[in-house]
Parts: C-alpha cells; sequence; structure tokens
C-alpha cells in the first residue's frame, strides 16, 4: 500500500481473556510490517468507551480499521493481513 497508512485500534478490556491474544496478533504483524498504525484502547477508558459507543460496538476484542468496525475476536496473522491489504 502506498500513500496513506491504515489507522488500526483494537478495542480491548482487562477483564478479557481473548484480548491478549488479539493484541499480540496485531503487535507481531506491526513488528513485521511497520506500514500501518497500530495502538489498543481499552473500553473502561475515554477514549475507549467513546469509540465502542460510536461504533455500536458490544464485543471484544474488536478491531477498528480507519474508523470502521473490520473484525471480532481474535484474528489470525493471515487474517490480519488481509484485512489490511482490503481495507
Amino acid at each position: 500500500m502506498q500513500g496513506k497508512r491504515h489507522e488500526v485500534i483494537l478495542l480491548v478490556s482487562k477483564w478479557c481473556e481473548e484480548c491478549i491474544p488479539a493484541d499480540n496478533a496485531w503487535k507481531r504483524l506491526f513488528d513485521e510490517r511497520k506500514n500501518f498504525n497500530y495502538k489498543s484502547l481499552d473500553v473502561a477508558e475515554p477514549e475507549g468507551r467513546r469509540l465502542s459507543i460510536e461504533l455500536y460496538i458490544r464485543s471484544v476484542p474488536s478491531t477498528i480499521i480507519d474508523g470502521k468496525l473490520s473484525f471480532v475476536g481474535i484474528p489470525t496473522k493471515e487474517e490480519a493481513s488481509e484485512l489490511l491489504d482490503f481495507s
């Protein structure tokens, strides 16, 4: 991809067991590719809560790419890569 970098946000929660492997999957892909911006936000924090309300998100982990809900759950490396390539 050339030009604009994708903005990837993973919404998580401290009580969510699936959130840790989802965060690790995105971090590994970021370490390999470095061609997108990545951050995780806790839904208990103001920014994460605001985003979850805006996008009507009721489950974590949820991946948001460029402001749109793109995936719910733990993506495999291949799924995460495809999400970026087709967004």
